[in-house]
């Protein structure tokens, strides 16, 4: 590995990092984790480091390939990849300076097997406790929480732990009892080259992302329903986009047939940037219903492209949207899904009826780009290669430069 650097830009010369992420952003169910882990990938390379990105194979997938300057290795299930993993790194954890390990549900559990002067980056992009009941039975699902709750804490407890929200930042503390330093590095967003067009249809409402459970997308076609027979919307042709892919699918496209919604719902499944950006900008809102994210990607997605987003008042989302400004956040109901649904219900209404001026909605779109605009992936990428740098340098027994992490991506709380 090289001495300390010169600067930012070849700071990370001669240095063999790993990133392990469950999936990599090829993945069918590939989503803004994926996206975020692949950034951070390319963030290293770009600063001259020798990159291998370590995730799970699905099948069909090459076991290896190479991208952007990044080897890819894909081996193991959606189980089998943790031990695979851990093998892999104990195998090489002489030839490896610095690892990132993202928690995708859970991390890969890398310090176990590393050299303890090894740096580790913990990223968490939200807390699971919740969803581990949504997705396994009793037994396992107990088992999972602890791991998040109690494993996972004393594992990292001596790594460097970054969160890409303030609002996981405070779950990490009230759920799991994050009681050591973390900081913060926000995502990105991938801003038009140009100027989007400003038409768009007042009838059209968009959701995009991975079509899972806990994304709630079965309460944003109930709200359509009930919509198309309220006396303030009913006379309206009122149609919902669906972007993405996912296990859920099939079960979204009954809900939609057994509503009788089949003429005013359309599964895009996964599509294009470029037919991506034609669907987010021909519409009038796009609906997150999500129970918690740990950042609303999808919510950036749609504000790059001057569009508002509705969505429940929880952690994640609440970062992600100016409320008011650059869209409008629904009180929550815990526990409730038909309260939920009836609030989204209202709120979708609302802002479907609104009759704004053009100079109005000119500047609600310009105020939604704007705001995606400070959540630039070249921004992400150059303080994620300084954070890589300071525990790189940090780790070999010199002074990083102050410049190498800004100090408003550390969060005390």
């Amino acid at each position: 590995m090289s001495t300390a650097p010169a600067s930012v830009a070849d700071s990370l010369r001669g240095v063999r990092a790993v990133v392990v992420n469950w999936r990599d952003p090829d993945h069918s169910l590939a989503g803004g984790s994926e996206v975020y882990a692949w950034q951070f990938a390319r963030a290293l390379a770009e600063g001259g480091a020798d990159v291998e990105f370590l995730t799970a194979r699905e099948p069909g997938r090459r076991r290896t390939e190479e991208r952007d300057g990044i080897r890819i290795r894909r081996a193991g299930g959606a189980l089998g990849f943790y031990p695979v993993t851990l093998l892999r790194l104990l195998r090489r954890r002489r030839r490896t300076d610095i690892v990132i390990d993202p928690s995708c549900g859970l991390p890969s559990f890398s310090p176990l097997v590393l050299r303890r002067r090894t740096p580790v980056v913990l990223v968490m992009h939200h807390v699971h406790q919740a969803q581990f009941d949504t997705h396994f039975p009793a037994p396992v699902a107990a088992f999972g929480r602890w791991l998040e709750r109690v494993a996972m804490r004393r594992v990292y407890r001596r790594r460097r732990v970054v969160a890409v929200s303030p609002s996981t930042l405070g779950e990490m503390r009230r759920q799991l009892g994050w009681t050591g330093d973390i900081g913060l590095l926000a995502n990105g967003s991938d801003v038009p080259g140009h100027e989007p067009q400003t038409a768009f249809d007042a009838d059209r409402i968009v959701v995009l992302g991975r079509l899972v459970a806990h994304k709630r997308v079965d309460l944003v076609i109930r709200a359509l329903f009930e919509l198309r027979v309220r006396p303030s919307t009913s006379a309206r042709r009122l149609r919902l986009d669906i972007v993405g892919q996912g296990p859920e699918r099939e079960r979204l496209e009954r809900l939609t047939a057994d509503l009788g919604l089949d003429d005013r719902v359309t599964f895009h499944g996964y599509v294009d940037d470029e037919t991506k950006g034609e669907l987010l900008t021909g519409a009038a809102v796009h609906v997150c219903a999500s129970d918690a994210e740990g950042w609303g990607q999808a919510v950036i997605d749609a504000a790059a492209h001057g569009v508002p987003t509705l969505a429940r008042d929880v952690p994640g989302l609440r970062d992600s949207i100016r409320d008011g400004v650059t869209g409008w956040l629904v009180p929550d109901a815990p526990g409730d899904p038909e309260e939920v649904r009836r609030r989204l219900s209202d709120a979708l209404a609302a802002s479907v009826t609104t009759d704004l001026a053009p100079a109005e909605r000119a500047a609600r779109a310009d105020a939604c780009r704007a705001w995606a605009q400070q959540f630039d992936w070249s921004r992400m990428r150059e303080q994620a290669r300084a954070l890589a740098t300071e525990e790189i340098v940090g780790h070999a027994g010199a002074l990083p430069d102050p410049h190498h992490l800004p100090r408003d991506t550390r969060v005390a709380v």
